[in-house]
């Protein structure tokens, strides 16, 4: 009897167990029903920071990250990568979709309605513009500090007294600051030596500040009176701006000094005196001579010295004619301010130049414009042409241009302080601001073109 009693209670108690049991599985049961509910019912959306997701684990969206189409990667991309990776595009399954947020640079999963839902990201490297691409979509927007000049090439060129041109290509000082240069347009129909001379539109930039005051060429006593020789090819600055590559031998003074960031001693003045130049911190860095081309510049000049001649649209066609800055003392008996020996040319072959007077000519904008375009750049410092012209210097500033004259080989022009164009002896030191044409692969990346936040530059890959 105790021995039944005993039987009863204990299959009374296994039946408590399996009721309890079945009641926690139900109930762990419908827990993971709601759970699962709540996930893809209720909240259907939700966003996704950066971060590797492990194939679902405790999610149930699973995320691969690819460059390209097909190139796998190991995480996500973060904002402002290396790479200049963006995001392009993404695939769900189970009927899922994407909605990228920029600003957070994460993906917003929608419609996730089934579990073991995945969701492949794309990412594409950013294609930049090109700097001409840019500068020449600029234009079409912004026609007051951008125009077309009304030269046979139609050049884009910056404007007026204030306008956002500053360019960084790399070169930075001792403390590590940013050297600025600025943009003059985009110029058309260069012979781009790196492309094996083909003609292209480059873009082409003047460094913003003087790089200090050197003759633009010099000569012992006996050669052109010690006055220096009109002959860009051979001219001391030219040594001092370009690689040895541009010209036969190792000058003593200044020769690649710029280039190399070298130190020792420049031109500056007749009779080859000369001083002590550094450019250690203010020279070309190793990345921005990666960004420059290799041109062909046009060295000609005017036929006679007439300073009525000088408008800008007359004087960019003597630059691009065939006459030198010796020719007219020659057919005048030349004499001992005429005698010196160089071949004269009217092309040359480099990177490194200075500005025409063109381009300080026709950078006048306002309205003033078209009155000053109908002036000799000898007059420019009347009717506002001046105060209306960004490239004005604030000191005297070189060209790369010879002027000619008739009874000597030495006159070179130069912009006046005072915002007009004339012409002096070689020798004299004047300030240097040097000129370059950007590679046809140079992108701009970022900035605006103001001084504090210049256009960036990139080399394309």
């Amino acid at each position: 009897m105790k021995l039944e009693k005993y039987v009863d209670k204990s299959k009374k108690k296994r039946k408590v167990i399996l009721i309890s049991i079945s009641v926690i599985v139900l109930i762990s049961v419908s827990l993971l029903l709601y759970k699962t509910f709540a996930s893809f019912t209720e909240s259907a959306e939700f966003p996704m920071m950066n971060g590797k997701v492990d194939y679902f684990g405790n999610s149930d969206v699973y995320f691969v990250f690819y460059k390209g189409e097909d190139q796998l990667l190991e995480e996500m991309p973060q904002k402002g990568n290396e790479e200049n990776l963006v995001f392009d595009h993404a695939e769900c399954d189970n009927g899922a979709s994407i909605e990228w947020n920029e600003e957070e640079w994460a993906p917003l999963v929608k419609n996730l309605n089934s579990p073991k839902t995945k969701c492949s990201l794309y990412f594409e490297e950013k294609q930049y513009p090109t700097a001409v691409e840019y500068i020449t979509e600029l234009a079409k927007t912004d026609t007051t500090n951008l125009k077309a000049d009304n030269t046979t090439d139609e050049n884009i060129r910056y404007i007026g007294a204030t306008v956002n041109n500053y360019i960084d290509i790399g070169d930075r000082d001792g403390e590590g600051n940013p050297i600025l240069w600025r943009i003059i347009g985009v110029m058309n129909n260069i012979a781009n030596l790196d492309n094996g001379g083909q003609q292209e539109s480059l873009v082409k930039i003047i460094r913003a500040e003087s790089i200090g005051s050197y003759s633009w060429d010099s000569s012992a006593e006996g050669i052109n009176n010690g006055s220096g020789v009109n002959e860009w090819s051979q001219a001391d600055v030219m040594k001092l701006l370009n690689p040895q590559e541009v010209y036969s031998g190792t000058p003593a003074i200044g020769g690649s000094l710029y280039w190399n960031r070298g130190s020792g001693s420049c031109y500056n003045n007749s009779k080859e005196a000369n001083t002590t130049c550094n450019f250690t911190s203010s020279g070309l860095s190793e990345e921005a001579k990666n960004k420059i081309a290799k041109v062909k510049w046009n060295t000609g000049t005017f036929a006679t010295y007439s300073t009525s001649q000088w408008t800008a649209s007359a004087t960019y066609e003597a630059e691009r004619g065939s006459h030198n800055g010796k020719e007219q003392c020659e057919s005048n008996g030349g004499g001992n301010i005429c005698n010196d020996t160089v071949p004269r040319t009217t092309t040359w072959e480099g990177y490194i130049g200075l500005m025409y007077p063109s381009d300080y000519g026709y950078a006048v904008g306002g309205n003033v414009r078209e009155t000053c375009l109908g002036k000799s750049m000898y007059d420019y410092d009347g009717e506002s042409c001046n105060t209306n012209d960004w490239l004005k210097p604030s000191g005297y500033t070189w060209t790369m241009t010879p002027s000619p004259y008739s009874s000597n080989a030495c006159y070179v022009f130069f912009v006046d302080s005072s915002g007009f164009v004339n012409r002096y002896l070689a020798s004299y030191a004047h300030g240097v601001q040097p000129v370059v044409y950007l590679s046809s692969s140079v992108k701009i990346i970022d900035g605006n073109g103001e001084k504090g936040t210049p256009y960036k530059t990139q080399l394309a890959s």
